[in-house]
């Protein structure tokens, strides 16, 4: 093809910080252009383009017939964007409703991570250069890229230049209602508010995920709709794990298809090669939030033992899916996938195409039917300590994905008792305190955690979090306690500690069913804690796990055999210790 000499973007020089000017330039051929839409781009941007002029042909759903925008940055690195099918909407009168108001366009998107001049063509689907240039971006304003698991500590999660990451973590996983971008930016700003920075959103049939009851054929409403909440979430900086698929969907095939009936589905579904129109759909996913930086992990799929009763189809499906999307996600996030049956998820955290390790743990009180469950979860700590002392025999970073009581969004007597949301913060505080890469993550965001004004719950974790310097090779997880009146979980390194004194008898099922007072220290307990450094002076914070505020402070020393001596005052509830070693 002919191209045209070069010329300047008409409008595309805009003054970006100081003296910067973001200069976009190209040559074009028969009328095929690149436009920016994203003003004075800085490293940490998502950056998005239209392609204008495209020739109808070009419109298609299917990622491997439309452009691509190849896009060398500064460092020498090239990326190749492709090209997806776009719609604007805005939000319907109807509940719930979304309308379509634009016509079809091909829009591009990626984060260039590196200030500097990232010079680009836009290649036809057959190859040829239609149009080139050039794009100037500023330095970014806070951290850039995707998150890896931690350099300094492999239980433990952190941006790509090593600046640590612990994700304080609810399910905010659809919203519902008169307007659902509403009921999102409400979520997203009181989580973010009270220190969240973690939230995990399904693509579901009824709110977000693109598949249609017709193969291959998107629905670009819901597509829109995650555009949206991506957004949202960049602007409270919240990084968000998104789930695929889930069994709900599969089970009732809902916007699922892969077959007529559940046998159908499953069997196409989960072959252990993936077939082309899953790919197809994972590379439409990857071409429009694949650069998406607040994409903390893809969640393949939740519960996927529910949907899939054979274990090792499940593994072969996993294996094949996990190394799919390794091979076609230039972004290289992480990969997870949840599992229902607490007690037989182990092969999945030996599994070649995952990162993470997603662990599910509900109370049983209400939906068990024998003496013996109910029981195993009446102390809503102890059934997680139970479960990590599986999960830390395994060298992946884990987290507890759901928690809470078990029940339906209408029928839930857990949530319905416990309004003050005590099993929340301390299966919030025990997820982290035992070795997860974050905290454990509620389940019931809206009609328990919003509905109650909750979310100032995780307040004082991620206060605690904050005086930690996780960068410290040398954290790792406190083995609990057994048989003590007085659980203590934590991090510790031999410089700082993070203790959470917790008496056994504090459960939620002692408290609100039983009707007995949280109990309170009637003396001075001493902690001894072993493995600091030796003969060397320690302050200790005494910390509210409410509110994140510092109680008291004092003073310690270590022994010459780096053992230091903390007490703990009378009365004490809702407290955490904070111990560093004095500068």
């Amino acid at each position: 093809m002919n191209r045209s000499a070069p010329e300047a973007r008409r409008g595309s020089a805009r003054r970006g910080l100081g003296t910067l000017l973001v200069l976009v330039f190209a040559v074009t051929v028969d009328g095929v252009d690149l436009a920016l839409l994203t003003p004075t781009p800085h490293a940490d941007d998502l950056v998005e383009f239209a392609v204008r002029g495209a020739p109808a042909e070009w419109l298609r759903l299917d990622t491997t017939t439309t452009p691509v925008l190849a896009i060398t940055g500064p460092d020498g690195a090239t990326w190749r964007r492709s090209a997806f099918l776009y719609q604007s909407c805005a939000v319907g009168a109807a509940p719930d409703a979304i309308d379509v108001v634009g016509e079809l366009e091909l829009r591009l998107r990626h984060a260039p991570r590196v200030p500097g001049r990232h010079a680009w063509r836009l290649l036809a689907p057959d190859g040829a250069v239609v149009a080139e240039g050039a794009l100037v971006v500023a330095a970014a304003r806070g951290p850039v890229g995707p998150l890896r698991i931690s350099p300094a500590n492999p239980r433990l999660l952190a941006l790509a230049d090593g600046t640590p990451f612990i994700a304080i973590g609810c399910n905010i996983a659809w919203a519902k209602g008169p307007d659902r971008l509403a009921n999102f930016a409400r979520y997203f700003a009181a989580f973010a508010a009270a220190g969240g920075n973690h939230a995990r959103l399904w693509l579901s049939s009824w709110c977000g995920q693109i598949e249609s009851a017709t193969p291959d054929r998107y629905r670009l409403d819901q597509a829109w709709l995650i555009d949206q909440v991506l957004a949202l979430a960049r602007r409270h900086g919240l990084r968000v794990t998104i789930v695929l698929d889930n069994h709900h969907d599969l089970i009732e095939g809902l916007c699922f298809p892969y077959g007529a009936d559940l046998v159908a589905r499953r069997r196409a579904f989960f072959a252990a090669t993936p077939g082309e129109q899953y790919a197809r759909r994972l590379r439409y996913v990857l071409a429009r939030w694949g650069a998406d930086d607040s994409v903390l992990a893809w969640e393949l799929f939740n519960e996927v033992d529910l949907a899939c009763t054979d274990l090792d189809a499940c593994l072969a499906w996993l294996r094949g899916v996990g190394g799919l999307l390794g091979r076609l996600d230039q972004d290289h996030r992480l990969r997870t996938v949840s599992w229902c049956d607490a007690y037989s998820w182990e092969p999945l955290a030996e599994l070649p195409g995952l990162d993470l390790v997603h662990v599910h743990r509900y109370v049983q009180e209400h939906v068990a039917r024998d003496e013996e469950g109910r029981m195993a979860t009446r102390d809503g700590v102890e059934m997680l300590v139970i479960q990590a002392e599986r999960t830390n025999r395994k060298t992946r970073p884990f987290c507890f994905a759901e928690v809470g009581y078990q029940g339906s969004e209408r029928v839930n007597p857990g949530n319905d008792a416990d309004r003050s949301g005590l099993l929340l913060r301390q299966q919030a505080w025990t997820g982290l305190m035992l070795g997860g890469y974050g905290s454990g993550m509620n389940w019931w965001w809206d009609v328990y955690v919003d509905r109650n004004g909750l979310w100032d719950q995780y307040r004082g974790l991620a206060a605690a979090v904050r005086r930690v310097d996780w960068r410290d090779a040398g954290l790792a997880p406190l083995t609990p306690n057994p048989g003590s009146a007085l659980r203590v979980l934590g991090w510790q390194s031999q410089s700082q500690a993070l203790l959470w004194p917790h008496p056994r008898a504090d459960t939620w099922y002692a408290h609100l069913v039983a009707g007995r007072a949280r109990p309170r220290l009637t003396r001075e307990v001493a902690i001894r804690l072993g493995g600091m450094r030796p003969d060397s002076p320690f302050s200790v914070h005494q910390l509210d796990t409410v509110s994140g505020d510092v109680r008291a402070s004092g003073e310690i020393r270590s022994d010459a055999d780096g053992m230091v001596t903390l007490i703990l005052p009378i009365a004490i509830t809702d407290l955490a210790l904070h111990v560093e070693l004095k500068k």
